[in-house]
Order: C-alpha cells, then sequence, then structure tokens
C-alpha cells in the first residue's frame, strides 16, 4: 500500500510540472497577444481548460504564474478537461497499517518459539566401557557355550551364532569374528573344525602363552584377548577386573578383531583395550606370572582360595612373582612397569573368591619349568628355583 500512495504521488507532482510548463507558455502568449487556435478556453482564478483532441492544445483565459500545485480535476460536458491548482500541496492522507489478526499473530510468532524450545542433542561419550546398541555389535560365532560363552552371545543381542564343543561349523556364518571360548586343551579339535578360509577370524581368550602353539598351526597373527573379567555363574552379568591400581581396566586385546570385539565388551560396560601386539605381549606375560604364582602358591597350601594367598603368603607370592618376571626378562627382553607385585597383588584381592590349583600345566607353569630344564641341561642354573621346588612338592612333574 506505501508503494502505491508513494507512485500516486509521484504521478501527481509530474503532471502537476507538465501542465506548469503549459500554463507558462499560455501566460506568455496571452501577455503578448497572442491566441491559442482551436477555440476560446475560459478559465477562473487557477484553473486550466484543455481542449481538443489529436495534438494536445491548451489555453489559459487566467492563470497565475505562482500557481504550483494541482489540486484536482473534472471532466467538462463538451470533452474537455478542468485542472485545479493551489499554492498549498493536496494533503495526503494518513496511511493506516494494518495490524494482524491476534490468532495470526499468534500463528506467526509459533515456529520460532517452538524452536527456541527445541533441545539440542548431547553428543555421547566415548571411551573404556561405553554403551553401544547391540544392533551395532558385529555378529560372531561363538565356540564354546560355557559361562563366557553365553556372556559373550548376551551382548550379541541374539544375531550370534554359538557352537558346542564338537558341533559341525554352519556354512552360512556369519563373516565376522570366531571367538573360541573353550579350554586350551581342545584348541587343536576346535580349529580342525574350522574350515581354513576362516581361520584369520579366529580370536583366542584364553589363559597361558597361546603363541607357541599359535606358531606351529600357522596362527600368529590371530586375534587375541586377555579377559579380566569374571563370570560367577551361567546367565549372571560379567564382572570386571578393575583395581585401585588400575581402574581403567586390564582386559586388553589385540589382531584383526580387536575393535569389533572390544566394542561388545563396550557395550556391556566392560572395559577392553585395544593394543599393539607389543603392548599386548607385555600384558599377556603379566597375567601369566599372576596365574602362575597365585596357583602354585595356593596349591601349595592346600588349595586355599586367591584371597587366602594376599593375606596369608603374599610374602612368597612375592618372591614367585619376582623370579617368573626375571625369567620372562631374561629369555624375552620384556621389560615390566613399575610395581609389578603390587600390581599383581592387587587384581588378586578384586578376585579373591577364586580357588587356586596348578591346572593345564603345559600352558601355564609347564612355560617356565621348560625354561628351567633347558637351562639345566645347558649347565646352567635353574633360573627359578622356589618355582621348580614348589612344582616338585606338588607332584605335578610326572
Amino acid at each position: 500500500e506505501r508503494e502505491e500512495e508513494r507512485g500516486k504521488a509521484l504521478s501527481i507532482n509530474i503532471m502537476t510540472l507538465a501542465l506548469k510548463v503549459q500554463v507558462h507558455k499560455a501566460i506568455q502568449r496571452s501577455v503578448g497577444g497572442v491566441g491559442v487556435g482551436g477555440g476560446a478556453g475560459q478559465g477562473q482564478g487557477g484553473r486550466l481548460v484543455v481542449r481538443g483532441s489529436g495534438t494536445r492544445r491548451a489555453h489559459c483565459v487566467k492563470a497565475s504564474a505562482a500557481l504550483k500545485y494541482c489540486v484536482g480535476k473534472e471532466s467538462l460536458q463538451d470533452g474537455s478537461t478542468l485542472f485545479k491548482f493551489s499554492d498549498e500541496p493536496p494533503k495526503e492522507e494518513p496511511v493506516v497499517k494494518e495490524e494482524p489478526a491476534p490468532a495470526a499473530a499468534a500463528a506467526a510468532a509459533a515456529p520460532a518459539a517452538v524452536e527456541e524450545a527445541k533441545p539440542k542433542e548431547m553428543s555421547k561419550p566415548k571411551g573404556f566401557g561405553g554403551n553401544k546398541a547391540a544392533s551395532a555389535i558385529q555378529p560372531a560365532v561363538i565356540i564354546g557355550a560355557g559361562r563366557v560363552g553365553q556372556a559373550l552371545a548376551t551382548m550379541g543381542g541374539g544375531k550370534d551364532v554359538v557352537l558346542k564343543r564338537g558341533d559341525p561349523f554352519p556354512a552360512d556364518a556369519p563373516a565376522g569374528p570366531i571367538i573360541v571360548c573353550t579350554r586350551n586343551d581342545v584348541l587343536d579339535q576346535v580349529i580342525f573344525s574350522i574350515p581354513p578360509g576362516r581361520w584369520a577370524d579366529l580370536v583366542f581368550l584364553q589363559n597361558g602363552v597361546l603363541q607357541p602353539w599359535l606358531e606351529k598351526q600357522g596362527l600368529q597373527n590371530s586375534t587375541q584377548m586377555l579377559a579380566y573379567f569374571a563370570v560367577a555363574k551361567l546367565g549372571e552379568d560379567p564382572t570386571d577386573g578393575k583395581t585401585d591400581l588400575n581402574p581403567e581396566g586390564l582386559t586388553s586385546i589385540t589382531g584383526k578383531w580387536a575393535e569389533s570385539v572390544a566394542a561388545r565388551l563396550h557395550s556391556a560396560g566392560l572395559s577392553c583395550h585395544v593394543l599393539s601386539k607389543e603392548e599386548y605381549d607385555v600384558r599377556m606375560y603379566e597375567k601369566l606370572i599372576w596365574i602362575c604364582s597365585f596357583m602354585v602358591v595356593g596349591a601349595s597350601h592346600g588349595g586355599c582360595t586367591v584371597g587366602e594367598v594376599c593375606s596369608s603368603h603374599r610374602g612368597q607370592l612375592a618372591d614367585i612373582i619376582d623370579e617368573l618376571a626375571g625369567v620372562v626378562s631374561s629369555n624375552y627382553g620384556v621389560t615390566f612397569p613399575p610395581r609389578l607385585v603390587d600390581r599383581l597383588y592387587a587384581y588378586g584381592q578384586s578376585v579373591a573368591h577364586f580357588p587356586t590349583a596348578v591346572k593345564e600345566f603345559q600352558w601355564r607353569n609347564g612355560f617356565f619349568y621348560d625354561l628351567s630344564e633347558k637351562a639345566q641341561a645347558s649347565g646352567q642354573e635353574d633360573p627359578a628355583p622356589r618355582h621348580t621346588k614348589l612344582l616338585t612338592a606338588l607332584n605335578v612333574l610326572a
């Protein structure tokens, strides 16, 4: 509307200017006694009459050159137009701005209000123990339906294939990790039941030293995990092995499927560190020392619990830990981080209810005993005499 009013005012000004030019010319001619053809035009006061067709003609009988504004026009009966002039500009009618209706105003303001009230999405934290939807977990084949196998399958949200030992490997098995949750002494049987084309997908989480056996089978680059979580009973949730010295958790993994299996553990609120092979080996030897030292000391005291080893036999335990760590360092060049004894003792306290027994000798204490035998066979002293003495007393060397 404002633009329309401006247009009208502009038209009036243009028309006024044109007529002022014509009036001025008519006055000059009238003063000079020159008439403008086409008939007499009569005007009174501030008026100008325009008559004729074709070429426009104007005649002014009486018009003042001081008149500035055309304030109106009128069509006469003879077809001519009467223009009215004044010294005062025409009054412009005020433009009334229409206010929108209350409902419309409310509707227009509503989207902004909704947008302002819309909550912002918060970024999800990342890190050890972060929750992820089960649908994002890579489906797997899980071999072994015991406590650990069932716990891992629960984390998969029902999309895994769970096999018991001896079950045939399915032809339509998912193309993800194959997690082996069996005892060490059946590993040969397990891997030879799997097509060799899938061996690169194997994930081992057994205790003890697997590397010599893996190299023998050509599986030295397989994914390996150190599981520091415990499942007390079948169907129960696992408990993370966090300690005062390692509140970030100790479970570690390396290899092809490390990220995938770590994500599975994170979905259950468990920690899992993805490591390089070199970093993993240090932690693997630490756990080997833990299980060998606690089991042999506890078994030597009637099979007491891990907690009792911590509370009643810590001195003997520390001697065995130092001895076995020295064997690993001298033979494999491994340097352990400071406070090894304290770190292993702290983990022992976190699983104080565990029983003790010397088991899976080939994979655990047998690893150190073999190094003792080799040293003695070459004329050197036994690098772990305390450990050998306890094994001999337990009659597990036959």
